[in-house]
């Protein structure tokens, strides 16, 4: 299928035509600084004839016959391209301007497009070209450290999963805390379909100012995305290749054989010494066993180098009154970890069309089919995919073997009083048949009426379809078929429908040093799902198929069923400037959703703001050092809506038995708990900025300071057990600050023929609960809970015991508060808190939470002739990580493999340390079952995001093979983190064990996989 696809690309782009040059074209080009520019890659459109400028910024070319009406193309890395119709003329001066600011000029900020300068609110902007360097699946995963106060981190490393964005901060408890995505005016939630190539740029709007024109969906910001388009008369064609490899960027040293055997022989004579009853002794293992034993690396057997591949062709231009853009992509990521892989394919078609002077209409479609295949990636299995398999390999002692005599994987060893009774994770890797397909259409049809000179009317009709199938086979294997002891089969069919019917009027018009823009406008949303899942035990084998009877017969066990809901809104937008100088902008916005009860449906919400520039004024309009001097605040109410759907009513479902005569009889019940009172989740925002450009724009500043009040949380209230076993029903509790600043700074400049840029920005986050009556637990581990979440202390917050070291000797031990009566040198100890001379639950305190209190992004380019040169770092700070993984493979409560750094600092007497406890199972309740910040560790970090290194072949060399331009580069990404955090991955902090929980359970560490360092081989020819 993947060869039809590329054959059909290759096909339909074909067809270069060359010339022979009469007439000489001669120029120079220069930056805005009025310094001559080294390197700009100038060529005629449409054709291979093409040439550099020199250390002068001259350039000579010649013209082929017949191309007088042809276009000049001049384009160096770090300036916007520039183009010049030739006509007569045989001489050129051309300035290229700096590529932020040209993309700065004009900003798409919702259901129009303002002038970057006039902007009021806050609001970041990203170019495609950044987005598109990356090697990642994701649009959203590339805008990583792009924009300070958005936070963006992998749920896992696996390939194919999910990622989470953050805009200044967690507002929700139970509710969604992901930003709105609108692509090309279409909303969604959504955008793992989108290839990153297809990206013109990216508006992140972050404060109510700019966000609130989308009202209820805006609370957690707003990322519009711009798809490209045709803009050229010339046809231009465009094929893009990345390939490369990705292997565990960082692991845990583990014991092997020698230092494990070591450890358990410790911990049986540690044992045995507090022991007065032989039958209770534990066994050693036999010193002559040791040499028999294997000695193996379990997580490196699961482990392999993996192919991560990128491929895309385009064609764009402008044929009369119409211009397109046509591409394909595709995207390919074997997973670091046996098993897990991620392709998707994807077409895009963007078509506008001027069918009259005063009628404009077109289309843009993209259509896409993922496949993922899928392993447990993260928790213990509770998620429902499995448990991570990596957690398994790293319980698993080395001196089991993988396989046996016969070649079949071994299960449960024979001492497995010794070695453990854990899973084998290769054979879970094996075994595992976990398939997802995804088949989307996501675009819209457009049509742009021109009523009156400066009136506009535009009307979007979106669809966002999706089909999703989703195949697993559990299959029975291991000692006496102990795991999955029947086999099962489950399938799961899910079709999502939403449409979007928007209709808006837009007015513009000048009048002398007035300017006014206005916008009025209604939108409906209708969102329809369908969902099947059926399921079978005592299944032959994974390729058998599973006919769905629809009532359940035996064993198997199927639903069916469909959910849906609306959303109506009205709002309008009004902006006026007088001379440029004073801004004033006003949004209101009335939505209606199904989701709320008839008396709670509707919501309004607002925002206003004000900007003044100041360097318009007499006293800074000639200034040499300032060039722009903006002024801004705002402040506005939005909203949210993201729960499931009928949280208003009970919902009643059928699978309970009743008895009825003796006999059990199928009926219904309430399966979760309605609220009719449950209303909007609102948000008030306020906006302070300023940006400041100095020295003819080589220095940009901008800085904001936001703070932001959610209130009437929603969030599923805990209720009694007596109540029944109905789901909790959502209601309206709590109240969440999240305050902070936010800094960008960028600077351009040039030493020669180098030039360089250096992008800086960074972001404070303060975030706390005001109010939640009763506080919510989370993180639950067995019955008890590591996080609450309750006023004065941040979402998430870790509720945990306060270590003081480790207990010396018996005299510390005496003097200490009581821990229990088994407590012996060597055991951790914990802080009295209250003073009661006794450790209790009393003394749990409040530790931190896994939210970021500071982000950062660092981009630094370097441009020299025909090389660019390009650095990203990225990095948070202050959040906190529990890891769970580290409490299981430290806590000495089962036979499972230990750290390297324990064996090399546990406590072995008096003094050797005070941080590790002894090697000992009957104190593990003491040092590791009870919840202590003795895992709780800095998750800061600082990674090498991404290192490029291009060269782009001179115009001249391009177009002897029929090239317009080439440019041949090699990168790597995540190929250094600094941290000081001893699990896998500071930047994985959700789990399988939290769905559904939000942030309010981040931030543990259960053994996820972790992310993968890369290398890349890439071209990006031009036709």
């Amino acid at each position: 299928m993947r060869n039809k696809y590329w054959l059909l690309f290759l096909a339909t782009f074909t067809g270069i035509v060359c010339s022979y040059a009469q007439t000489t074209l001669r120029g120079t080009v220069r930056s805005e600084q009025n310094e001559s520019l080294a390197g700009v890659s100038v060529y005629i459109r449409g054709t291979s004839t093409g040439t550099f400028t020199d250390a002068t910024g001259a350039f000579v070319i010649a013209l082929p016959a017949g191309l007088q009406d042809s276009t000049l193309v001049f384009s160096l890395v770090g300036y916007a391209t520039n183009e010049v119709v030739i006509g007569s003329r045989t001489q050129f001066e051309v300035v290229l301007a700096d590529d932020t600011r040209t993309l700065s000029e004009v900003v798409v900020t919702g259901y129009m497009v303002e002038e970057r300068q006039k902007i009021t609110g806050a609001v970041n902007t990203v170019a495609g070209d950044l987005i598109g360097r990356l090697p990642v699946p994701g649009i959203d995963q590339a805008l990583q450290g792009r924009a300070p106060g958005v936070v963006v981190s992998q749920n896992t490393g696996a390939p194919g999963e999910g990622v989470s964005v953050r805009i200044r901060g967690t507002g929700s408890i139970n509710s969604s805390n992901s930003p709105l995505y609108i692509v090309d005016g279409v909303p969604t939630m959504d955008i793992s379909a989108l290839s990153s190539q297809d990206v013109e740029n990216i508006s992140v709007l972050k404060d109510a100012g700019a966000a609130s024109v989308y009202g209820s969906r805006a609370t957690n910001g707003v990322v519009i995305i711009t798809t490209k388009a045709g803009t050229s008369k010339d046809a231009r064609i465009q094929v893009s290749s990345q390939v490369g490899f990705q292997e565990p960027s960082r692991l845990i040293d583990m014991a092997n054989t020698r230092d494990y055997v070591t450890l358990y022989n410790e911990a049986a004579t540690n044992d045995n010494a507090t022991k007065t009853n032989p039958l209770f002794f534990r066994k050693l293992i036999p010193e002559e066993m040791v040499a028999t034993l294997p000695d193996v690396d379990q997580v490196d057997a699961i482990m392999r180098k993996g192919v991560i591949q990128s491929h895309s062709i385009s064609a764009s231009g402008k044929d009369g009154k119409t211009s397109y853009f046509l591409s394909g992509n595709y995207f390919g990521q074997e997973g670091i970890i046996k098993g897990s892989d991620y392709d998707r394919i994807s077409g895009r078609i963007n078509l506008n069309t001027e069918v009259k002077s005063w009628l404009r209409t077109g289309v843009n479609i993209n259509l896409s089919k993922e496949k993922t295949d899928i392993i447990g990636s993260s928790g213990d299995g509770a998620g429902g995919n499995g448990g991570s398999v990596i957690r398994y390999a790293f319980f698993r002692t080395p001196a089991i073997s993988i396989y046996d005599a016969n070649g079949d994987f071994v299960d449960k060893p024979d001492d497995f009083q010794f070695f453990g009774d854990g899973y084998n994770p290769v054979g879970m890797v094996a075994y595992n048949n976990n398939e997802r397909l995804i088949n989307r259409l996501f675009g819209k049809f457009f049509v742009e009426i021109d009523l009156l000179k400066d009136l506009k009317f535009t009307s979007n009709v979106g669809v966002d379809y999706s089909k999703q199938n989703q195949r697993r086979f559990d299959r029975t294997w291991g000692t006496g078929d102990r795991i999955n002891g029947i086999n099962q089969l489950s399938v799961s069919d899910q079709r999502n429908q939403t449409m979007t019917y928007s209709n808006f009027l837009t007015y513009s018009r000048t009048l002398g040093i007035h300017n006014l823009s206005i916008l009025l406008g209604a939108e409906s949303i209708k969102r329809d799902n369908y969902y099947l899942n059926a399921s079978e035990k005592d299944f032959p084998d994974q390729n058998s198929n599973l006919v769905y009877l629809g009532n359940g017969l035996g064993q198997r066990v199927n639903s069916e069923g469909q959910t849906g809901s609306a959303l109506q809104s009205f709002f309008g937008k009004v902006n006026y400037d007088y001379a440029d100088k004073y801004l004033a902008s006003v949004t209101l916005r009335r939505d209606g959703s199904s989701r709320f009860g008839p008396d709670n449906r509707w919501g309004n919400f607002y925002a206003g703001s004000l900007g003044w520039r100041m360097d318009k004024e007499s006293f800074l309009e000639n200034s040499d050092l300032i060039d722009r001097l903006l002024w801004r605040v705002s402040y506005g109410k939005v909203g949210n809506q993201e729960i499931n759907d009928y949280p208003f009513t009970d919902m009643i479902t059928s699978g309970y038995n009743y008895p009825f005569g003796n006999v059990y009889q199928n009926g219904y019940a309430t399966s979760v708990l309605g609220n009719s009172g449950v209303k909007w989740e609102a948000s008030e925002q306020l906006n302070a900025g300023v940006d400041v450009e100095i020295w003819e724009g080589e220095l940009a500043v901008s800085l904001d300071y936001f703070r932001k009040i959610t209130s009437d949380l929603l969030v599923s209230q805990p209720i009694a057990s007596s109540a029944g076993t109905a789901s909790a029903p959502v209601v309206n509790n709590g109240k969440i600050l999240n305050r902070g600043f936010e800094l960008a700074v960028s600077y351009r400049n040039s030493v020669g023929g180098l030039h360089y840029s250096i992008s800086a920005n960074a972001a404070t986050l303060y975030n706390e609960i005001l109010a939640m009556d009763p506080p919510i637990r989370r993180g639950q581990i067995g019955s008890d809970y590591l996080i609450y979440n309750e006023v004065g202390h941040s979402v998430g917050s870790f509720y945990l015991y306060q270590t003081e070291g480790i207990f010396q000797d018996k005299t510390q031990i005496f003097t200490h508060a009581y821990q229990g009566a088994t407590i012996q040198p060597g055991d951790v100890m914990y802080k009295d808190q209250d003073g009661s001379n006794t450790i209790d639950p009393d003394d749990r305190r409040h530790a931190g939470s896994a939210i970021p209190q500071v982000t950062a992004g660092l981009n630094v380019a370097l441009n020299y002739k025909q090389w660019d040169f390009s650095l990203f770092f990225q990095g948070a700070y202050g959040q906190k990580i529990y890891s769970v993984l580290n409490r299981d493979i430290e806590g000495f409560y089962r036979a499972f493999n230990v750290t390297q750094r324990y064996v090399d600092h546990r406590w072995t007497g008096p003094g050797s340390t005070n941080e590790y406890p002894r090697a000992s199972w009957d104190a593990s309740g003491n040092n590791a079952s009870v919840f202590s910040d003795r895992f709780l560790e800095d998750g800061s970090y600082t990674r090498l995001k991404n290192l490029q290194l291009g060269y782009t072949v001179p115009a001249a060399v391009a177009g002897k093979i029929g090239l317009s331009s080439v440019r041949i580069y090699v990168s790597g990404t995540n190929l250094l983190t600094f941290t000081g955090y001893q699990g896998l991955d500071p930047e994985m902090t959700t789990s399988d064990n939290a769905k559904g929980q939000g942030d309010s359970s981040a931030g543990m560490d259960w053994g996820t996989y972790p992310s993968a360092r890369s290398y890349n081989l890439g071209v990006k020819l031009s036709f």
